[in-house]
């Protein structure tokens, strides 16, 4: 849209120099700048989000195991989410990718990394939300299979991390054995379906409950 205005803008600025004779050449260049600077200016959000999904933000260890065992698969990005998912995901997008949640989700002492996963060339048929964390006692990491989608609909799903604190009073914790510092929320942004679970660790294994958020 730039680019069209900015060619008529400077095909009107030629005529008019041609009728009353002037040469005001700083306005060609000026109107280039300008263009130039417009465009530079919209890169940075979308390389930004782009970044955010990249493999290679996380640990090695997570990206060799994607790589080994979902190679047809990529991380959802932002250009994957359909319109109601993108407009649920923005306001609480605080610099993350709605594809990649990292938390204490098992240990206050370690990270854990949960990544949803869509086809590559396919990415609203179906997803992977699997959650990696560090094994005990040895380097490397382990995965585990928190939920997958086998059909259509996967753009309008986003994860992100949040305090469990947020949805568990100290009656609750004791109630499910919500004892770590973090969650994970799946969004489901679909028109009819709209709806939101909080994944969290309890008694040695993932459990989900329906949230209001």
């Amino acid at each position: 849209m730039a680019d069209a205005s900015g060619h008529t803008k400077l095909m009107s600025v030629g005529s008019n120099r041609q009728e009353k004779g002037m040469k005001p050449l700083w306005i060609t260049p000026l109107i280039f700048l300008l263009l130039a600077g417009l465009a530079f200016g919209q890169q940075p959000a979308s390389k930004q989000e782009s970044s955010l999904c990249r493999l290679d933000s996380l640990p090695t260890d997570v990206q060799n195991r994607l790589r080994e065992g979902y190679s047809s698969w990529k991380i959802q990005e932002p250009a994957d989410l359909s319109q109601r998912a993108r407009e649920a995901w923005e306001p609480k997008k605080p610099l993350a990718c709605p594809g990649i949640a990292v938390g204490h989700f098992e240990s206050p002492k370690t990270l854990s990394y949960a990544v949803l996963l869509v086809p590559t060339g396919h990415p609203g048929e179906g997803y992977k939300f699997l959650v990696f964390r560090q094994k005990l006692s040895q380097p490397g990491y382990e995965v585990r299979v928190l939920d997958k989608l086998d059909e259509k609909g996967a753009a309008n799903y986003y994860i992100q991390s949040t305090p469990i604190s947020k949805f568990f009073g100290e009656a609750s914790r004791r109630k499910f054995q919500a004892h770590t510092k973090d969650g994970i929320l799946l969004t489901d942004s679909g028109e009819n379906e709209y709806g939101v679970e909080v994944y969290f660790w309890s008694g040695g294994r993932y459990r989900h409950e329906p949230v209001d958020y």
